[in-house]
């Protein structure tokens, strides 16, 4: 970077708090309600994750400086499971767009990036759907797994997922892992309870435009 782009990095960090614009946080919080409305309606199992569950485990909407929502699924469904058709990737994506959704999907990931039809970019307004993975062998220790270089607890317990506990977030009914602390607390350390914006927040949302998006 140069002196003058990181001069006003660090003015956007210091002064603006890695801030998106509140259209851009308005248009990410309906988006979120739309896809939480279609899972429900699908009958389709989630929960709010990273960054999303500490905003519900602190008793926040959203931090201002958050670029989406997380929300997790375990897939693909148990073959007994209603919606196991939808273990082809295809046939699920092509759910998705039949619900007025554009779909990303990062294989090396395992994540379903969805955001608005007109608005076909992760730069804009967005939601991820991260895709984990059960392992039972043996039946000792299942655990759902997804290896992703973002994430630091990769291979979490089923028994620290379900059974789900409801409690509410944006105003609705949702649910969340049963050990959710536990898993805050392995994902991002003691401080998990502290909202903390880093440089890297404020990197991205300057490169992307989200600090000044107004659509």
């Amino acid at each position: 970077l140069t002196a003058s782009a990181l001069f006003i990095l660090e003015v956007y960090y210091q002064y603006g708090e890695c801030a998106v614009t509140a259209k851009y946080s308005k248009k990410n919080m309906k988006l979120t309600h739309r896809i939480m409305d279609m899972l429900d309606d699908l009958s389709i199992i989630y929960w709010p994750d990273c960054q999303s569950l500490l905003n519900v485990l602190r008793n926040e909407t959203y931090n201002i400086w958050d670029q989406d929502v997380d929300l997790s699924i375990e897939w693909p469904f148990k073959s007994n499971d209603i919606h196991s058709k939808l273990n082809n990737l295809q046939l699920f994506i092509e759910t998705f767009q039949n619900n007025d959704f554009n779909v990303e999907y990062y294989p090396d990931r395992k994540l379903f990036s969805l955001s608005s039809v007109n608005e076909k970019s992760a730069r804009q307004p967005h939601v991820d759907i991260w895709l984990w993975k059960r392992y039972d062998e043996h039946e000792i220790k299942p655990v759902l797994q997804l290896f992703d270089s973002s994430l630091k607890y990769q291979s979490r317990l089923i028994s620290d997922i379900y059974p789900l506990q409801s409690v509410t977030w944006l105003g609705r009914n949702v649910k969340i892992p049963k050990q959710s602390h536990k898993i805050a607390y392995k994902e991002y350390g003691t401080s998990y309870m502290k909202p903390i914006f880093i440089r890297n927040n404020c990197l991205h949302n300057l490169i992307d435009g989200r600090w000044f998006y107004n659509r």
